[in-house]
C-alpha cells in the first residue's frame, strides 16, 4: 500500500468551483434518440435549452460500420454532456456538436 496523499490546495478548489459555475450555462443533452428507418436514419439530440439537433447517419464518423441495432443501442452520460454507444466503444461529446464538429472530424456541417 502506497504512502502518500494527494493534496488539493485551495486556490485549485476555487478554480474548479469558478468553472463550474461557468459550465452551469451550458446546455446538456436532455434526450438522445437514434432512428434507424431506412433511408432516413439520423440522431437526434434534444437539449436543456430547447434545441434539437438532428444529424444524419452519414455526418456520424463513430457509427460508419455500425449496424442499426448498434447505432440504437445508446445513452447520454451522467453528465449531461456526451452520448455513448457501448456496444461500438464510441461516443460524441456535445461541445463538438455546437462547434459544428461531427464526430472526431471537423465537418463543416451546421446543426
Amino acid at each position: 500500500m502506497a504512502d502518500w496523499v494527494m493534496e488539493t490546495t485551495d486556490e485549485e478548489i476555487d478554480a474548479a468551483i469558478e468553472q463550474a459555475k461557468g459550465l452551469a450555462d451550458e446546455p446538456l443533452i436532455a434526450e438522445a434518440v437514434y432512428r434507424p428507418e431506412p433511408g432516413l436514419e439520423f440522431l437526434m439530440l434534444r437539449l436543456t435549452d430547447g434545441r434539437r439537433l438532428l444529424i444524419p447517419r452519414e455526418e456520424l464518423g463513430e457509427l460508419k460500420n455500425a449496424t442499426p441495432e448498434q447505432a440504437s443501442d445508446l445513452f447520454v452520460v451522467p453528465t449531461g454532456s456526451a452520448v455513448w454507444w457501448p456496444q461500438l466503444d464510441d461516443g460524441l461529446y456535445l461541445p463538438d456538436f455546437l462547434d459544428h464538429r461531427w464526430g472526431k472530424e471537423r465537418s463543416g456541417v451546421a446543426a
